[in-house]
């Protein structure tokens, strides 16, 4: 079959050639008759935009960056992260969009701005923490290059921002375990210096009091979000507050250790202890048993903020954006009401 351009796309949709490149770019100013002519011929040739010839037309290198910071395991293995990057690839994809993804470190960052941030002249970033945020922010400030952070970050308020809404994910987790009767209930979060982690212990902190219920600082654990936090934190428990009958977790992963933890020292989830987690990761029905959680829509955080950095790139965002999705309490087999003593 011959290959299809610009122009034949024009002729089959009886438009003009400005208007096809309209409908491509996913322009406002077009009418919806003429955007569903060019769309149904799109769809029926299979037709794909030359990059180069796109760049030319408009200037654009129809390229971004996604810059996250190399977290130990956590970085390509967790499946947060790889539900997110899923997110914001194909979503680039559906718009027409190639993506440059790149680990950042402190040693690596003159070489990064060179090759990265200068040489490429990418269209827009999208940073997946708070060490990147700072870095892109800094290197780019004079550049007019649009950034979107994943996670909100109230050090950058001009900055678009997409997160889910984590003090209500929080609240419903710990909510759910009042409910069910548990009065000693721990929390284990991650990062305390950024404002996903401040939001969920305000979540949960807020339920037990609305429940009348002491806020223990000793129930409470702070570290990163790796299964090994968790395991850490309910060994240490187990012998210095046995009396903690349930616990949220801040990440599924940190369920995770703490399941493998409990299943170790003997203690049966949920009869003798209750656990939640946070993200709603597909594995997490798959442990044993299977876990309640909060499930964050983890790929719409991706494509939201890949929307957002487009729709920024476009000239269709003239202010900054922040969004906050919501969460949903999955109730699975591992929590309970506690065993009466």
């Amino acid at each position: 079959m011959e290959r299809l351009n610009i122009d034949k796309v024009a002729k089959l949709a009886h438009v003009s050639r400005s208007v096809v490149s309209r409908v491509i770019n996913n322009h406002p100013n077009v009418s919806e008759e003429a955007r569903q002519r060019v769309l149904e011929i799109v769809e029926k040739y299979n037709y794909r935009p030359n990059s180069v010839a796109r760049s030319l037309a408009t200037r654009s290198t129809y390229q971004i960056g996604v810059l996250t910071s190399r977290i130990g395991e956590e970085s390509l293995g967790n499946g947060y992260w790889s539900l997110l990057y899923l997110g914001i690839f194909e979503e680039c994809i559906r718009r027409g969009y190639y993506v440059h993804f790149s680990f950042y470190s402190t040693s690596m960052a003159d070489e990064l701005h060179q090759y990265l941030l200068n040489e490429h002249h990418l269209d827009g970033i999208i940073c997946l923490n708070e060490e990147v945020t700072d870095f892109t922010v800094n290197k780019l400030a004079e550049k007019q290059i649009p950034i979107v952070l994943v996670g909100h970050n109230p050090n950058y308020p001009n900055i678009c921002s997409v997160d889910v809404n984590n003090y209500d994910g929080a609240y419903q987790a710990a909510k759910h375990l009042i409910n069910l009767g548990h009065k000693k209930i721990g929390g284990i979060f991650g990062d305390q210096n950024v404002q996903e982690t401040e939001h969920r212990m305000k979540g949960f902190t807020d339920a037990l009091l609305e429940a009348g219920l002491t806020v223990d600082e000793n129930h409470k654990a702070v570290g990163g979000y790796t299964q090994r936090d968790g395991y850490r934190t309910i060994n240490r428990w187990l012998k210095k507050q046995p009396e903690i009958t349930a616990v949220f977790c801040a990440s599924d992963t940190i369920a995770m250790g703490v399941l493998l933890g409990l299943y170790e020292n003997n203690i049966s989830v949920p009869d003798q202890f209750s656990v939640v987690g946070f993200d709603g990761l597909p594995i997490s029905r798959y442990l044993i048993p299977p876990l309640t959680t909060i499930l964050q829509p983890t790929y719409g955080k991706g494509e939201k903020a890949a929307q957002l950095l487009i729709d920024s790139i476009n000239h269709r965002e003239k202010e900054a954006v922040h969004i906050d999705l919501e969460p949903q309490l999955l109730i699975r087999k591992s929590t309970a009401p506690p065993r009466a003593s």
